[in-house]
């Protein structure tokens, strides 16, 4: 079953609204949802877990049968056996036999009773055998399904991982999905098979055997019933108690998986800064709660497996000397006997099983409610279930009166306006953290604002496919990201199966061609983890030839050659110039050389844009790119006495920033692009 149908099937829970939490019942069958596509292996084994069950009754009863004929049979002890025999009313076939020759004479005599218990011991070892491979084959099925649902509950959750929008990944780290995707997933597999095969196993097993105790002693097999209530009772009782320090002892698991993963990630800034003990002592920190949390947990299923056990044994001690009463009495044989202890043996080995599976159970419940939150977690950006087709156009981008923030009450863009024709350039600057990053994002619908829309060619991005508008809208991140692969892969990523030749193209518009070439393996050279074998500029040309090669009606380039040298941005710059010509390319950048290019550069401060004009119409405006410009340009002329150029001062004051907005508003500069 492909992973899509795999999350229709999870993903129909009760109708309980999601902010609120599920109860037990409603996750089990939420869990039980993942069965879906193994249901045929299931199935399967059930069937052998059915014959090994009755194999193992048909086992546990032909020694008993063999006892009672052994019973019939004169030897040492003839005169008690017959004294039993009579009692119970009995009457067995007697073999003569004397001392010296009897074993020989019963397993040669073609005496009834002698044919009669060679018959019982062939059947057992017979039976046996048969059970022995059927126990194989449960095995092999067992692991199958096993197997397979783990395949398929991965598939769907890194399915949903890759398919949510980018609001969840900021809401959860990542050491908690890396956590729920492996460890409460394993819980949840565990239980799974553990619940149906197990849990089916013990109850037919019970059935069976209680069956066969009914056959042999109806009192009897009341009495093995007894200790159930008291099992049931206690287990419910302990299940209330138990479930928060599991999901005590998974947060802090979460926390530290989060320490290993941060660390790791962040290993080039622990050693630069020398603070090596310090993130050993916090993860110790971390450590010795998760170890308190688990040794808590831990001392709980101390308490409970005991007291199981000693109600088991209690049953066990009292069925044994009820029926060592009748046995004396005379009411049961000795192979009745037999049969009735290890049947009841049986059960309560069975019913001992009961604290593994509650352990499990409590593990699964809250491992359950953390992974249903991420496989049932609503895309930050719905698609429509019709979208419309990508528009043929020269790829105007329009911007009307959009407002977003990643928290609603705290919006980082307002009332936005922009008209960007197709083809043109448009340079977006402004102070750190004014929101240019996030500007250029609501493009490719990372997230959606809360007020306003965006056109694409004249149609609302909503209304559009996320597979067709992201491929439609290149980006070259400010932090750039590369796989554990070789460089072609990493550049064809967007396009994979591309030939060669366009993937050395794009590499030669990126000025990234003569480093790739005196690489040992060239472009089949494999790199690092995050590229972390090559240098930041190396990593940024990568990227870019990365972008090139899907051909984007769109581009994005977030500050994307400030890990470059001026030469090395010049030369890319000029490398890409016939690449971006009829490209609607949106360029963040701080570097004036690379800004004046533009057909329009906008100024965006505290989430408004606040100046709109080509290079030369704002380098006449005071304001922000004057600011920065006097600095790039000529910061040695500027006076050290009087107003400073820094834009820093005039984004602290929110007045002056106000201005500016209003005035570019009354001019309407911000809303168009024309390219001449």
């Amino acid at each position: 079953m492909p992973s899509g149908e795999l999350l229709t099937v999870i993903d129909k829970t009760s109708d309980t609204p999601r902010e609120y939490p599920l109860s037990n019942n409603q996750l089990l069958r939420w869990m039980f949802g993942f069965l879906a596509p193994v249901k045929w292996l299931v199935a399967f084994a059930i069937v052998w877990m059915l014959l090994q069950i009755g194999l193992e009754v048909l086992i546990v009863k032909q020694p008993g049968d063999a006892v009672n004929v052994l019973q019939g049979m004169r030897g040492p002890f003839a005169a008690a056996i017959d004294a039993t025999s009579s009692a119970a009313g009995l009457q067995l076939p007697i073999i003569e036999a004397t001392s010296s020759a009897g074993a020989w004479q019963w397993a040669t005599s073609a005496a009834p009773a002698a044919v009669m218990l060679r018959q019982v011991l062939l059947q057992l070892g017979l039976l046996v055998g048969f059970w022995c491979v059927v126990r194989y084959l449960r095995e092999v099925a067992y692991s199958k399904l096993s197997m397979t649902m783990v395949y398929y509950i991965r598939e769907g959750i890194y399915d949903k991982l890759q398919r949510v929008g980018f609001g969840f990944h900021d809401s959860i780290s990542t050491g908690q999905l890396i956590n729920r995707a492996l460890t409460d997933l394993q819980s949840v597999r565990s239980f799974l098979q553990t619940a149906v095969l197990v849990s089916l196993e013990i109850v037919i097993s019970v059935a069976f055997y209680i069956v066969l105790i009914y056959t042999r002693n109806p009192w009897v097999a009341l009495l093995a019933l007894l200790p159930l209530p008291v099992w049931a009772w206690y287990v419910l009782r302990f299940s209330k108690k138990v479930q928060p320090k599991v999901k005590a002892t998974l947060e802090s698991e979460d926390k530290n998986v989060s320490i290993i993963t941060e660390n790791i990630a962040g290993v080039h800034v622990v050693k630069a800064f020398a603070t090596e003990r310090q993130e050993i002592e916090k993860y110790a920190r971390n450590c010795d709660t998760f170890k308190t949390r688990v040794l808590s947990r831990i001392r709980m299923f101390a308490d409970f497996n005991p007291i199981i056990r000693s109600i088991a044994q209690a049953s066990y001690m009292m069925l044994f000397f009820a029926t060592a009463v009748m046995v004396v009495d005379g009411r049961m044989v000795v192979g009745d006997f037999m049969i009735l202890q290890m049947a009841m043996g049986a059960i309560l080995m069975r019913l001992q099983q009961v604290a593994t599976i509650n352990e499990q159970y409590q593990n699964a419940i809250v491992s359950a409610r953390r992974l249903h939150e991420v496989m049932t977690a609503e895309p930050t950006v719905p698609e429509q279930a019709s979208p419309k087709p990508l528009p043929v156009g020269p790829g105007e981008v329009v911007f009307e009166n959009v407002t977003f923030g990643y928290d609603p009450a705290k919006p980082v863009l307002r009332d936005i306006s922009l008209k960007a024709r197709g083809g043109a350039i448009v340079a977006v600057v402004g102070p750190t953290g004014a929101g240019k990053t996030t500007f250029v994002g609501l493009i490719a619908r990372f997230y959606d604002p809360q007020q306003g829309r965006i056109l694409l060619d004249g149609v609302d991005v909503r209304e559009l496919s996320l597979s067709d508008l992201r491929k439609n809208v290149g980006f070259v991140f400010q932090e750039t990201y590369l796989f554990s692969d070789s460089i072609a892969a990493n550049i064809a990523y967007g396009r994979p199966g591309i030939t060669d030749g366009e993937i050395e193209a794009a590499a030669r518009l990126a000025q990234a061609h003569e480093f790739i070439s005196e690489m040992p393996k060239g472009y089949a050279t494999v790199l690092s983890e995050r590229g972390a074998s090559l240098s930041g500029g190396q990593r940024q040309r990568l990227a870019i030839a990365r972008a090139m090669v899907t051909n984007p009606g769109v581009l994005v380039l977030d500050d994307a050659t400030a890990a470059v040298d001026p030469e090395t941005e010049d030369l890319i710059r000029r490398g890409l110039r016939l690449t971006l010509h009829g490209r609607t390319t949106f360029v963040i950048a701080h570097r004036i050389s690379t800004v004046k290019q533009a057909d329009l550069v906008v100024v965006i401060e505290q989430g408004r844009i606040t100046q709109a004009g080509t290079h030369e119409q704002l380098l006449r405006q005071d304001g922000h790119y004057r600011h920065i410009a006097a600095v790039q340009l000529c910061s040695d002329e500027v006076p050290i006495g009087g107003e400073s150029p820094s834009h820093i001062e005039r984004v602290r004051d929110p007045k002056r920033v106000q201005v500016a907005a209003d005035d570019a508003e009354k001019t309407g500069e911000s809303v168009d692009v024309t390219v001449e």
